[in-house]
């Protein structure tokens, strides 16, 4: 998913204090933070242009998935922060998902996924893609792959290394969906 207008290009850094910064490619001297977008180890953020929403991966072996609301979108300025909460499903079956609002973004007192005990932990949140009400986005630390229906606000495993019958992927870090569907898998020292 491509960044909104107002920031064409979005920058996560890794580090626990990080912020996201926005940036015009020939500005790019000018980047301007987005402390909006929660204050933690940033990886990567899909845009889902028609719910009008970012979507977030934290590097972290307990990090969360966030989402952003804009209140005004594209602008990045103010909105609503949440973490997913996954509800138990049956094997197989896409677990229904729940938002919860993340009390501080900005991490003054504790960590942003050490707010809602509620939330679901991912073991090293890598990169995150937009398609067609999908957002793919891969785990390192596990090996796993995960897409997230934004319409029926569910979440399935497309790939998990340790039960996979044919374990191709370790390393998984980046994603990206195709054109037409297709996932597509960048390894980090993976095999």
């Amino acid at each position: 998913g491509r960044p909104p207008p107002s920031a064409p290009w979005l920058s996560c850094d890794e580090y626990d204090r990080a912020r996201g910064d926005g940036a015009k490619p020939e500005e790019a001297p000018s980047a301007e933070l987005r402390p909006a977008l929660g204050v933690f180890r940033h990886e990567a953020v899909a845009v889902d242009p028609e719910a009008k929403q970012l979507y977030l991966t934290e590097d972290e072996h307990d990090g969360r998935l966030y989402r952003f609301t804009p209140d005004r979108y594209p602008d990045l300025s103010s909105g609503t922060m949440e973490v997913l909460q996954l509800s138990p499903s049956q094997p197989g079956r896409p677990a229904p998902v729940r938002w919860l609002a993340l009390p501080d973004p900005s991490a003054r007192d504790r960590p942003t996924r050490r707010q809602v005990s509620e939330s679901t932990p991912f073991n090293g949140g890598e990169g995150i893609w937009h398609h067609a009400g999908q957002v793919v986005f891969a785990t390192k630390g596990d090996n796993r792959v995960w897409a997230y229906d934004t319409r029926a606000s569910t979440l399935r495993l497309l790939y998990d290394h340790a039960t996979s019958s044919r374990p191709n992927l370790s390393g998984v870090d980046n994603v990206l969906v195709s054109p037409a569907g297709d996932v597509l898998v960048a390894e980090d020292a993976g095999d």
